[in-house]
């Protein structure tokens, strides 16, 4: 049973220790930039990027060091790391210093995110991958409607550095949990350390490349995940132009929208542990993109007269969706990928999702300067779920596999 694994156990009370930590982070630094400093909206603009650069620049080098090196220790490393540089943020004396240590620390966390994929495949059992990534899929999603309220909270009531310096303890925390974990926990078994020999780092790099784009189930599953965040990313930072306009008088909206949203995720990654194996990843993830798309299509659509209900049941729906794409993604990634490869298609599928954080937002706010928010709220809804409902459609031939499919444990198409 999974909640007997106490390596797992410790990696997973880690990954909640510091999620919870970047939440209340982020939303310090939210608050010192545009309520203290009263920083113009450039250098607020500069935020997103201190934290999608690093990952463009290093996560395909971060996942070949997480291949080879211990993925125990280097998780350990980049918490204390990341500790001591949330630490200095406290003492920041201006705008342009605090971008500069987010950026460093930034660079810190894309060597953790692949070293944990890919230890995760070393403590857990194929079996109970899919418990193990629901499970924190789920810590994820409670970090989204819980951190930035006791966060937003903390803040106003002590200030900006205390949310800094609860952050710096949950990194500290996190360390010290996994400490406890057996070294040889972290260590790879691979076939080319095992035979004495080892790739250098561009040949590392392209045979990361070449056994994604060999894999026809990676590559169309990482399509419609890119698809469904960039969706996401295009008009998620517009949802409070789309409410000035439709609600002007309910600026409350946000949040609950927000809560409703991570609710969903919740429900999706509750419902999906009742398994123990996928294999129908068009339900999982074209769905997903599905009901993200029909989120935002229905935000198009409201209008000042509709019912709030209908708004907040779109948003829940989408919560799922993103549960789905998200929780699948990571579920695919460990299970179609080899054990000794993890850590480089990991950190190609996290160089990719930052080039969307950086793409998207800058697109939506294009489109809503042409079009207006509903309108492109609802285009981008439409488009974003008609390509869902593809892979719904057609998922035997984008998803093509041999696989056996578990009869009463696992869902297959």
């Amino acid at each position: 049973m999974l909640k007997k694994n106490r390596s797992f156990a410790k990696m997973f009370a880690a990954y909640g220790l510091a999620a919870f930590g970047d939440y209340f982070d982020f939303m310090a630094v939210s608050i010192l930039l545009g309520f203290i400093w009263k920083a113009d909206a450039m250098t607020l603009a500069l935020v997103p990027l201190s934290f999608a650069v690093p990952s463009i620049l290093f996560s395909q080098l971060a996942g070949i060091l997480a291949d080879r090196w211990n993925k125990r220790n280097l998780m350990i490393a980049t918490d204390l790391i990341r500790a001591m540089f949330t630490i200095l943020l406290i003492f920041a004396p201006n705008a342009w210093v605090l971008l500069g240590l987010i950026t460093i620390r930034s660079t810190a966390r894309v060597f953790h995110y692949p070293a944990q994929q890919a230890m995760t495949r070393n403590v857990v059992a194929p079996d109970q991958l899919l418990q193990a990534t629901s499970l924190n899929g789920a810590v994820f999603q409670l970090s989204k409607v819980l951190g930035p309220l006791l966060g937003a909270s903390v803040a106003a009531a002590l200030s900006p550095s205390a949310c800094m310096a609860v952050n710096a303890v949950c990194y500290i925390l996190s360390a010290l949990l996994l400490l406890r974990i057996p070294v040889r926990e972290g260590r790879t078994a691979s076939a080319d350390s095992s035979s004495g020999t080892t790739l250098s780092l561009r040949a590392a790099w392209r045979d990361g490349w070449h056994l994604l784009l060999s894999s026809r189930t990676l590559q169309v599953s990482l399509l419609f995940c890119l698809i469904g965040l960039a969706g996401i990313q295009m008009i998620d930072a517009q949802i409070t132009v789309l409410l000035r306009d439709i609600a002007p008088d309910q600026p409350q909206l946000v949040g609950w929208l927000v809560t409703a949203i991570g609710l969903g995720g919740l429900t999706s990654v509750a419902w999906l542990r009742r398994f123990q194996q996928l294999s129908a990843y068009g339900w999982l993830l074209g769905g997903g993109v599905l009901l993200i798309g029909v989120m935002f299509a229905a935000a198009g659509l409201f209008q000042p007269e509709s019912p709030i209900w209908l708004l907040l049941c779109a948003s829940f729906v989408g919560g799922i969706g993103t549960g789905f794409t998200s929780t699948g993604m990571n579920y695919i990634l460990q299970k179609e990928t080899p054990p000794d490869a993890i850590g480089r298609v990991s950190g190609i599928f996290d160089s990719l999702s930052s080039v969307i954080f950086v793409i998207a937002p800058l697109s939506g706010g294009i489109l809503i300067g042409l079009w207006g928010a509903s309108t492109t709220f609802l285009y981008v809804g439409l488009s974003v779920g008609g390509i869902g409902l593809i892979g719904l459609v057609i998922q035997r031939l984008l998803w093509s596999t041999d696989r056996p499919a578990k009869k009463t444990t696992s869902m297959s198409a």
